[in-house]
């Protein structure tokens, strides 16, 4: 391939966070991570096949458009209730934010009373933008519902005797991406797993029940109600986030959610890259303790990135800075830095279903003069993003 693509680079922030206790009585004990995913582009021709990395699967031909149909959808509508209820009867459906639920808009779960045994429930639960890149799939078991190429996840195999669920993933074209579906067994509050015959049996019976429905992605109306981040694009100020950046070249979009994107940019005639990153998600009202939180190893000259945090209000929303210097930088110039915005306050307060708007931005390499302090411009970049969602 050679000079004719200019492949993508991943950088990685996590920041660990101490959340506290807010003036008016929410507590959460939620970890905040921060992700910055860099993509660049091919400039001419198409990636080929399966994605075999997370930074190839977020530019990948399709991506895009998938992850638009998947905010498009109400995934507890592509569900089959009638086919779950052979296990028992319905009690509900479980639309908690979590990892497997994609922030609590891009996958939904059934709960089903079993028949079978006391105390005991049948968890049935679809993500809809799971990464599936073909490194993933290794281990994995190809199989064939209605005619379309299906993987069970490994491990998951019915001779087991401590068999309690089963997990398939559906591949969406070759963007890299799968939809999940998994049913298990389990047992009171925490979920115990309970043995199950035969659960990949029932787990594939049910996908062949439920494929069409779920590759369809069939459309709903949109959700009324201004404060609401469902359904909306977090990069539908793309072109005006880069035109914060004068002098620098816009080299891709890259999709890692259907809420997550990242735009990176390139410095012309400079050595820095420039990552901003946006999602959307729903979890608890984001509230830190100011001040120094972390301390992480940074090069081989012994110095360290330093990470603060500190209550903010931007553009009349509350909620946190998290932002990175190095020990060795005498300016103190950050180059990396996370915004999260309260869009909307948890109903009630102690709730985890605030929504939340995250600006991050990073810059690479970390290493000074830098073009510009990191968190100075994600606060010039968070009132645009607001601005594109209301």
């Amino acid at each position: 391939m050679g000079g004719r693509r200019r492949w993508a680079t991943v950088v990685a922030l996590c920041i660990a966070v101490a959340i506290a206790v807010c003036g008016c009585g929410t507590i959460t004990t939620e970890p905040t991570v921060r992700s910055t995913t860099e993509a660049r582009a091919p400039k001419t021709s198409k990636v080929q096949g399966v994605p075999g990395s997370v930074e190839l699967a977020a530019i990948a031909p399709g991506t895009a458009d998938l992850m638009a149909r998947i905010r498009a959808t109400d995934p507890c509508s592509l569900l089959n209730r009638e086919f779950a209820e052979r296990l028992g009867t319905f009690q509900g459906f479980d639309r908690s934010p979590g990892a497997e639920r994609g922030g609590g808009w891009t996958g939904c779960g059934l709960i089903i009373a079993a028949n079978d045994a006391p105390d005991a429930s049948y968890l049935v639960n679809v993500e809809l933008d799971k990464v599936y890149t073909s490194d993933k799939r290794v281990g994995d078991t190809a199989e064939q519902v209605n005619g379309r190429i299906v993987f069970r996840g490994i491990g998951n195999d019915d001779a087991r005797p401590d068999a309690s669920s089963c997990d398939y993933r559906i591949p969406v074209e070759d963007t890299g991406f799968a939809h999940g579906l998994t049913i298990s067994k389990v047992s009171g509050p925490t979920k115990a797993p309970v043995p199950w015959s035969k659960p990949c049996q029932f787990t594939k019976d049910y996908l062949a029940a439920t494929i069409d429905n779920l590759m369809a992605l069939r459309a709903r109306p949109t959700e009324p109600g201004p404060r609401s981040l469902v359904q909306r694009d977090p990069c539908a100020a793309e072109p005006q986030i880069s035109t914060q950046f004068p002098g620098w070249e816009m080299s891709s979009v890259g999709w890692t959610k259907a809420y997550k994107c990242a735009i990176t940019l390139v410095q012309t005639g400079g050595t820095h890259r420039s990552t901003v990153e946006v999602s959307f998600e729903q979890s608890s009202e984001q509230m830190v303790k100011a001040g120094e939180i972390l301390r992480l190893p940074s090069g081989l000259d012994g110095g360290q990135s330093i990470q603060y945090a500190r209550h903010m209000t931007l553009d009349g929303l509350t909620g946190i800075e998290i932002r990175s210097v190095q020990s060795t930088d005498p300016t103190r110039q950050n180059t990396s830095c996370g915004l999260t915005l309260n869009y909307r306050r948890a109903d009630p307060p102690t709730a985890n279903n605030a929504h939340l708007v995250r600006v991050s931005l990073n810059l690479t390499p970390a290493t000074p003069p830098f073009p510009f302090d990191a968190c100075t411009q994600a606060a010039q970049i968070a009132p645009t993003v607001i601005e594109s969602i209301r």
